[in-house]
């Protein structure tokens, strides 16, 4: 195998931008804690190639991937070798015209990342390609929490109206996690040198505090300290099925006065229970603690280190209507599966997948004797969040809150949409170095 790769700022330093990311927050944001990249890699083995970008962006979004589809046909690449991965961050600029509610986009900035884009494959392109060995590290972090928790009491709201029990957006700590980190280095066959770094990781960057910066979010931290280890590396995130998965932060040690007490009980006992505030030093020691412990298991053993015979990749997509009854934005489901040898898998889907899903997919879709799979949510042009048929029958944000946010109204199918997701992805799978 063979790779190349390469990383830009794309930071917007000129003029306060609306981020994506929180309906209530409308000002424009000036301040940048951090700045927001593009990293890439370019894999080829055995006439085949994998293009792979990883974007500190909400979502890519529909007019940006068409963007950069375009762009990269220019210089002969086809739309199935390319995969779009968005970190999911909060703290970024918006892209997609579908979410305005959530952010509206501008023209500029979105023509400034495909232009951006296309640079760093002419930059990759310029490069010598390197024979590569990989190395597949694993370890367990402790830094999320699932964010569905079950309220038997009376909730009334302006999304849902009054409910006799219902499902709040609060921590669960009851509720299923992922927190398997997975670091694959990319190494130079002859020096070993690492020339990048795809790194895997299951937890909604929504940590950042204060809420109207510019931030690349926990990715950016783990980036900046991966760097500090192997020098100035591009490093890849593919953000995992963390729909339901939210940062688990101490709340916040001051007290509150008496006023801000008495509105708290007030707002559960209306509303249900809701994720406590959190310092920014909370922000800054959970950050940075996350990302200590990722540099430590790719400072560790590998479990596996190889050169790949191989690379294929897959694609398919189906029409939300196989699971979705409604209006909604002209996007399919999209699945991308990237397979490297033997080792190791990446199965990617165009939604904000619930981490539920793992099993469902793996239970459909058994994983073949010997390979890491991992799960990646957040590619390319997202229609919304994907739950699964129990947590359609219990409602909550995942599955009625967050539609007129992303151009949706309608009802999930539970009965449907296993069968159509399971499908989906077996074509995907089917299509592997066609």
């Amino acid at each position: 195998m063979f790779a190349r790769s390469a990383s830009c700022d794309v930071t917007p330093r000129d003029s306060p931008v609306r981020l994506a990311g929180y309906a209530a927050r409308t000002e424009p944001a000036s301040a940048i804690l951090d700045p927001i990249e593009i990293s890439a890699v370019l894999l080829e083995c055995a006439g085949a190639r994998c293009l792979i970008f990883g974007f500190d962006l909400m979502i890519v979004g529909a007019e940006l991937s068409d963007m950069i589809v375009a762009r990269l046909a220019g210089h002969g690449f086809e739309p199935a070798e390319i995969v779009l991965l968005a970190s999911h961050t909060h703290f970024a600029p918006a892209t997609d015209r579908a979410c305005a509610r959530l952010g509206a986009p501008a023209a500029q900035f979105v023509n400034d990342l495909a232009a951006a884009a296309e640079g760093l494959l002419l930059q990759m392109l310029r490069q010598p390609p390197a024979e590569t060995r990989l190395e597949l590290l694993r370890g367990e972090l402790n830094h999320s929490i699932n964010r569905r928790r079950y309220w038997p009491f009376p909730t009334l709201g302006r999304t849902y109206g009054l409910r006799f029990g219902s499902v709040c957006m609060a921590p669960d700590p009851e509720g299923q996690t992922d927190e398997t980190a997975t670091v694959l280095l990319l190494r130079k066959a002859d020096d070993g040198e690492v020339i990048g770094v795809i790194w895997h990781y299951t937890c909604h960057p929504t940590a950042v505090v204060p809420t109207n910066v510019v931030s690349s979010d926990y990715p950016g931290v783990v980036r900046r300290a991966l760097r500090a280890r192997f020098g100035p590396i591009p490093c890849v995130f593919a953000q995992g099925f963390c729909g339901d998965i939210s940062p688990n932060r101490r709340p916040s040690q001051a007290r509150p006065d008496v006023r801000a007490r008495l509105r708290a009980i007030l707002r559960k006992a209306i509303s249900g229970p809701t994720f406590p505030s959190v310092a920014a030093e909370e922000w800054r020691r959970w950050s940075e603690d996350l990302a200590a412990k990722v540099v430590a298991i790719a400072r560790g053993p590998p479990i596996k280190a190889f050169s790949p015979a191989n690379l294929a990749m897959g694609s398919a997509s189906i029409p939300l209507r196989e699971f979705f009854h409604g209006a909604a934005p002209d996007k399919p489901l999209a699945a991308q599966v990237v397979r490297l040898g033997d080792a190791i898998e990446l199965v990617a889907l165009s939604a904000e997948v619930t981490v539920e899903w793992r099993g469902i997919i793996d239970h459909g879709l058994p994983v073949g004797n010997g390979l890491v799979r991992l799960y990646a949510g957040y590619l390319g042009a997202l229609f919304g969040y994907l739950p699964t048929p129990a947590q359609i029958r219990q409602g909550g944000y995942e599955v009625e809150g967050f539609q007129r946010l992303f151009g949706l109204s309608g009802d999930f199918d539970a009965d449907r949409i296993t069968p159509a997701i399971i499908g989906c992805v077996q074509r995907a799978f089917d299509d592997l170095g066609s």
